[in-house]
């Protein structure tokens, strides 16, 4: 998963995340809760972190208690890669990644 600075969930952590496309992990405690990417005219990890924190994305990540993140050219593949890296060591995606593909 990815690794580098852990972050505080906090307002303050999250409104200095970049501005740039990427992916980043929400966890409660040590778990890994959410894998998530941000790919799009005007959609950045910041504006993604907010939309999670302020509850937009739903109750489930909006408990995270910190989060990663990862700039990167290319968040689709990255976030695919994540996602099958924790399923082959977990068997299942992250409890927030219902969905995922």
């Amino acid at each position: 998963m990815l690794s580098g600075t852990r972050y505080e969930f906090t307002k303050a952590n999250v409104d200095a995340a970049p501005e740039s496309h990427g992916v980043y992990q929400l966890e409660d405690g040590s778990t890994i809760i959410y894998v998530g990417r941000a790919a799009g005219n005007g959609v950045t990890i910041r504006s993604r972190l907010q939309s999670h924190q302020s509850g937009n994305e739903g109750s489930c990540t909006k408990g995270a208690s910190h989060f990663r993140r990862e700039v990167t050219e290319s968040p689709i593949s990255r976030e695919k890669e994540l996602l099958e890296e924790y399923k082959k060591a977990h068997g299942k995606y992250p409890r927030c990644n219902e969905q995922a593909p």
